[in-house]
């Protein structure tokens, strides 16, 4: 039986829920399988769909990287250039069982493509999303000890950005089409001791003046943090636009190795979620989506994309 899936984790593809977002004026990509003898019905007023053959892999695959990593250089994005090349290789053999399909915005809304075999088939929604850009700052806190001295409060510093924006971007622009750039990443400094764990109340009165105040958002890295609710990995103040992340991140709650980042996403989606007026706090019941009340990753799903943004 025929069926739409992604190339990559975390492309913009929510093939269980037969959606899937293309950016506006841009392209994505899907894999058909099972395709033999399937025909493809779609607005070709609003798309455009071709098949990605082997000449033609190398071109779509830089394409497709460039348009979701644009200027940045990382081992990040080689690995996903690496997977994408070698999934398009294996869909693009002549008479091969599958099919790539490279879908190119020409319209906005969100068109139909149905894959027909005889008089059954199935349908992907296809939402064309336009761009979004963000400006963040990242800043990282110092301040006393107990005897006067200066002392790091965090692990991270600002030469870990460019993996922080690496994932972020990833997470929020192949799935959504949005982007963040940097526009600060530095150090402050408390002067005073502040201890081991920063609460709420501190971190409004001595930490969030320190914000970015022509950035979207500021995100600061305080080592631990006390949100004197469920002990928060993470919070976002709407009425700041600044959020605040611990070290650790939330191990129980996302995948091993997100356990950081996944916060960080998550309190970035809180805000997105604020910027689009939406009621309550974004959270939902969705296991294993980003914001989900239970088990969290880094996917989205079609009710948070249309959350965060509009098409």
């Amino acid at each position: 039986m025929a069926s739409f899936v992604q190339f990559l984790q975390h492309s913009g593809v929510y093939a269980a829920q037969s959606f899937m977002i293309v950016p506006r004026g841009g392209f994505n990509l899907v894999c058909l399988r099972d395709s033999k003898d399937v025909r493809l019905s779609y607005d070709r007023d609003r798309l455009q769909i071709d098949d990605v053959r082997l000449e033609h892999v190398e071109r779509v695959a830089q394409e497709y990287i460039d348009a979701r990593f644009r200027t940045q250089r990382s081992q990040e994005r080689e690995d996903q250039s690496l997977r994408l090349r070698t999934a398009l290789y294996a869909t693009a053999r002549p008479e091969g069982p599958a099919r790539a399909l490279k879908i190119s915005a020409k319209g906005v809304g969100i068109p139909e493509l149905r894959a027909m075999r005889g008089s059954t088939g199935i349908k992907l929604e296809i939402a064309i999303l336009p761009r979004k850009d963000f400006t963040i700052a990242f800043k990282f806190l110092k301040h006393l000890d107990q005897s006067g001295k200066v002392i790091n409060a965090t692990k991270w510093t600002p030469d870990d950005v460019p993996w922080f924006l690496t994932k972020l971007n990833w997470t929020f622009g192949a799935q959504a089409n949005i982007f963040f750039t940097a526009v600060d990443a530095t150090w402050i400094t408390v002067q005073k001791a502040l201890g081991a764990k920063i609460s709420r109340d501190v971190f409004r009165s001595d930490i969030v003046p320190f914000k970015r105040r022509d950035a979207d958002l500021t995100c600061f890295l305080v080592g631990d943090y006390d949100a004197m609710d469920n002990e928060a990995a993470g919070e976002y103040l709407p009425d700041e636009q600044v959020c605040v992340v611990v070290d650790q991140g939330n191990p129980p709650v996302f995948d091993y190795g997100e356990a950081f980042i996944g916060v960080m996403a998550h309190e970035v989606g809180h805000f997105l979620h604020h910027k689009r007026n939406m009621p309550g706090s974004g959270h939902h019941d969705r296991s294993g989506v980003l914001l989900s009340s239970g088990m969290e990753s880094l996917s989205l799903d079609k009710q948070l994309v249309s959350n965060i943004t509009a098409w």
